[in-house]
């Protein structure tokens, strides 16, 4: 329904009793002619604290237990927010796992014990199609004589009708999720920032509010570490075609632009130097040496590579040479350096989805196909939604054509 806006509303915003009041103010302030659904968090610190008295009290924790404990908090704040719309004269009602009309239903895809890691282990599962007919049969329909309904998030049940939950973050899945089953197309998430900053406001006092992400750098900066929203809960986004991080205060904030998953080959033939030698991430400044000297001579670098002994550096073929001459001096300026070594003729492709966050096996699958024709892979490096794989000139085409193939069957999964 396209009239129902979504609102993840984050711990964060939740520090004390009196936010559930401003908070919920401000969105009725703000959205006076749409339907509302919320998704929430638990309070800040909840979670924690809740996990810490269970373990204190259970010495040896039951899986099913431990699940239906750790989400109070979630459960605590949605009757929160209930009872602060009905407050003001707002037809509110809370959905909790135990009513008929709980549409989250998933199947865990591993069966490994969440208990050794927790809630911060990183969860994989897939929807069962019975949240469909509860989001049918029961959700919608509630939105004919409620304004606001409210989920808490984090949770979920499988087919046994026991409570599951998400893993840490799992209240942005559960946002996402129930867009996707609403069939809203919008999702928003309330946070501290107002939006997504171009630096950690913990350690830089004054960072620049985003006005417009890319998907791509969004997922990518939350993979990295930003506590902006859980990385994998963009992968159900495939429906989603609006996102914005804001504040409650405002309607402004930051939007996220949508864009397709790629797979392309670089343009540029490239050449690889490789560096050996020993101990280089104790060698300050290693680096910064050979980037220098490049800088200076105003040649690129397309994609490096540094283990304890090797640095491989991937530039434009017709400036290899030229390269190599003028970083070979550092040899003998470089106690750990030891050889200089070229490769010509070296392609990279490049394959980027939402989908490769946190997916077990994902590079096997790319990965066995083109070893069973006989292509040896120069180098292959991944970084949260990016896969790049090296290959010499010869075999880029095929290699291209084998992952192109594998790709479009995997997104159309």
């Amino acid at each position: 329904m396209k009239n129902i806006k979504i609102f993840k509303i984050g711990g964060s915003m939740l520090e004390k009793p009196t936010d559930f009041l401003k908070i919920g103010k401000k969105i009725v302030e703000n959205y006076p002619d749409s339907k509302i659904c919320i998704i929430t968090s638990a309070m800040k610190g909840k979670t924690d604290n809740l996990i810490e008295t269970f373990k204190n009290a259970v010495p040896k924790p039951n899986f099913w237990d431990f699940e239906k404990f750790i989400p109070l908090g979630e459960i605590e704040s949605s009757l929160l927010f209930e009872s602060v719309f009905n407050y003001l004269n707002i037809s509110a009602k809370s959905i909790l796992p135990w009513h008929k009309e709980w549409p989250l239903y998933i199947s865990f895809i591993s069966k490994r014990n969440f208990l050794e890691k927790g809630i911060n282990e990183k969860r994989n599962f897939k929807i069962l199609e019975k949240s469909k007919l509860k989001i049918k049969k029961y959700v919608l329909p509630l939105f004919k004589n409620y304004k606001v309904i409210i989920f808490p998030g984090f949770i979920a049940k499988d087919i046994r009708e026991r409570i599951l939950t998400l893993g840490r973050g799992g209240s942005d899945i559960s946002a996402i999720l129930i867009a996707k089953l609403i069939g809203s197309k919008e999702v928003i998430f309330l946070k501290d920032t107002g939006g997504v900053m171009n630096a950690d406001p913990k350690l830089f006092q004054k960072p620049k509010k985003i006005k417009i992400i890319e998907l791509q750098k969004l997922a990518l900066l939350a993979s990295s570490g930003a506590k902006i929203l859980n990385p994998i809960a963009l992968k159900y986004a495939d429906n989603i075609r609006k996102i914005k991080i804001t504040s409650p205060e405002s309607k402004s904030g930051t939007n996220v632009k949508f864009e397709e998953d790629t797979i392309y080959v670089e343009k540029e033939m490239l050449s690889v130097l490789t560096f050996i030698g020993e101990k280089f991430p104790q060698t300050p400044g290693i680096l910064y040496r050979i980037s220098k000297i490049l800088y200076e001579n105003k040649i690129s670098i397309y994609s490096i590579t540094i283990s304890d002994s090797i640095i491989a550096i991937y530039l434009k073929e017709e400036e290899a040479e030229i390269a190599y001459k003028i970083l070979y001096p550092l040899l003998s300026e470089i106690e750990n350096l030891k050889i200089l070594n070229i490769k010509k003729g070296i392609k990279k492709i490049v394959l980027r989805s939402l989908k490769f966050i946190n997916e077990p096996g994902i590079i096997k699958k790319f990965v066995t196909p083109i070893s069973k024709e006989g292509i040896n892979i120069w180098e292959i490096l991944t970084v949260h939604t990016d896969i790049m794989i090296f290959v010499e000139k010869e075999y880029a085409n095929k290699t291209f054509e084998i992952l192109k193939n594998l790709f479009n069957k995997k997104e159309k999964k």
